[in-house]
Order: C-alpha cells, then sequence, then structure tokens
C-alpha cells in the first residue's frame, strides 16, 4: 500500500510569498552579479589609483608660489596668477578624466557582458518585464560608481590640498567649495557609468559600447577643439561646452567656459538620461 502526501496549503502560500519577483530582490541579484566579477574590483581600484595618483603627481610638479611670481612676469603675469588660485581644483581633479574612461568601460561591460555570453537570456527569463533588470542594473552600477568616486576624490583632494599649502597656495579641504567639488566629481562619475550602461545596451556588443562610450568622453572634445581652433567657429566653442565630459569637469569644480553650475549638472544629467532611456526602450522591444 502507498501513501500519498501533499504539501499542506500554508506551506505552499508561503514558498510561492517568498519566491516573488520584487525590484529589491532584482536589485540584491545585480549587486550579486557585479562583486562577484573579478574586473570589477581591478577596474574600480584602478580608478581611485588614477584619481588619486595623478592628482598627486600634479601637485608635485606644480612650482612653488614664490617660483611663479617670479616666472610671471610681463602681459601673461595676471593669467598665471589667476590660475595659481584654482591650482588645487586643478590638482585634485586631473585624474577625473582617466577615470571617467574606467568607469565608461565597466558600465559598457555590465551591459554587454551579458549579451556576450548569452546570460542576458536567463535574466530575462528570471524578470520578463525587463525593465526593473535594466533600472536594477543601472542603481546599483551608479550606487558603486558614486561611492568609488567619493572616495577616490576626498583622497585625491586630502593629498593634493597639503602639498600645495606648504608651497604657498592656498587651498581648504572643508571649505564649501571644496566638499561640492568631491561630491560632484562622484556624480560625474556615477552619471557617466550609467549613460555607458545605456550605451552598451544600444549597441549589444562589447566592443561597439566601449568605442561608443569612449568616443563620446574622449574624441568628441578633441574633434571639438580642433574644428574651434583651426576654424575660430563660435558656435562650435559654444557647443563644446555642453559635451558630457566638459560638463562634468565642471561638475568637478573646473571652469567650463563661464557655464553655470546647475548647467553642468542639467547637461550630464540629460546626456545620461538620454542613454538610458534609449538604452531602456530597445532592449524592451528587440530580441536578447
Amino acid at each position: 500500500m502507498s501513501t500519498t502526501t501533499s504539501t499542506p496549503p500554508a506551506a505552499t502560500h508561503s514558498h510561492e510569498a517568498n519566491a516573488r519577483l520584487t525590484f529589491p530582490r532584482v536589485v540584491r541579484s545585480e549587486w550579486i552579479k557585479l562583486r562577484t566579477l573579478r574586473s570589477t574590483l581591478w577596474t574600480l581600484v584602478s580608478a581611485v589609483v588614477l584619481v588619486v595618483g595623478i592628482g598627486l603627481l600634479v601637485a608635485a610638479v606644480i612650482p612653488s608660489h614664490d617660483d611663479l611670481l617670479k616666472r610671471a612676469q610681463g602681459p601673461d603675469s595676471a593669467r598665471a596668477l589667476a590660475a595659481a588660485a584654482h591650482f588645487a581644483t586643478t590638482a585634485a581633479t586631473a585624474g577625473l578624466t582617466f577615470a571617467s574612461l574606467v568607469i565608461a568601460v565597466l558600465g559598457a561591460l555590465v551591459m554587454t557582458g551579458e549579451f556576450s555570453t548569452g546570460m542576458i537570456r536567463s535574466s530575462f527569463a528570471a524578470v520578463p518585464r525587463r525593465f526593473p533588470l535594466f533600472a536594477a542594473k543601472t542603481l546599483v552600477l551608479f550606487v558603486v560608481a558614486f561611492v568609488v568616486g567619493l572616495i577616490s576624490s576626498a583622497a585625491s583632494w586630502a593629498v593634493v590640498v597639503p602639498i600645495l599649502t606648504s608651497k604657498g597656495y592656498t587651498g581648504d579641504l572643508f571649505s564649501s567649495d571644496t566638499l561640492w567639488a568631491i561630491v560632484g566629481a562622484a556624480t560625474y562619475l556615477g552619471l557617466v557609468a550609467v549613460f555607458a550602461l545605456g550605451v552598451g545596451a544600444i549597441l549589444k556588443s562589447t566592443a561597439g559600447g566601449i568605442a561608443g562610450a569612449l568616443g563620446v568622453l574622449l574624441v568628441l572634445p578633441i574633434i571639438a577643439g580642433l574644428i574651434s581652433s583651426l576654424t575660430n567657429t563660435q558656435w562650435v566653442a559654444d557647443a563644446g561646452r555642453y559635451l558630457l565630459s566638459n560638463a562634468g569637469g565642471g561638475m568637478a569644480g573646473l571652469a567650463n567656459g563661464g557655464l553655470e553650475v546647475w548647467a553642468n549638472i542639467v547637461t550630464v544629467l540629460v546626456w545620461a538620461a538620454v542613454s538610458f532611456v534609449a538604452g531602456a526602450i530597445l532592449l524592451q522591444n528587440r530580441d536578447a
């Protein structure tokens, strides 16, 4: 004689409730994916090393204030002294451009890596609506890049200010301008990660995603600068202020053609938002 066993209704309901798909669980899944990749750790460490190391190098090679006064003679003296007032910001954020390239590569890889391995099909099977998956990736990547940017920017300022102070320049690590520059640099790196993630979702190719993101960050400013200098076209110079990397420098406290801080923030947000929305739409409507 055989005995038939059945799962009690209460236990079944409890299991279904525990297995229910929620956005926090999708976020947790994406966090596990990101932190278990070996490349993630090395990429983030390299971003910190670049920001701090380049800042330290620039601060070390800047001449002392007395030497600058001796050299700054003639018509360029006023310009040299004006630049000296911003040496702390310039040195502390000198590595931001290189760090943004590293973060952009990470952002593109987070999205395109799943396409190249075919893991994206399993992800879509687990989250059929797709947008929560993409939103969770974006949130996790932004927070990680922001935290790394905050740590690296604060460390860079902490290294740069004492060196420049010993050389006769003014700098305050705890001034409101410095704190805003640190937060602005961290936010910029977070939004660069979002932008690159969107590019990766649009192109679905690792090589294409990295090339597209780095092209916007690195190549476009060079092209705009060359065209502006060779043709003396004012509108090109004005448009260059609204490129992603230039506006990001403005968020970190660097001068950007006279643009206000809010204009730099809006510009970077628009770049990230357009990439995110386009990536989300294509991800929803295309086959994996």
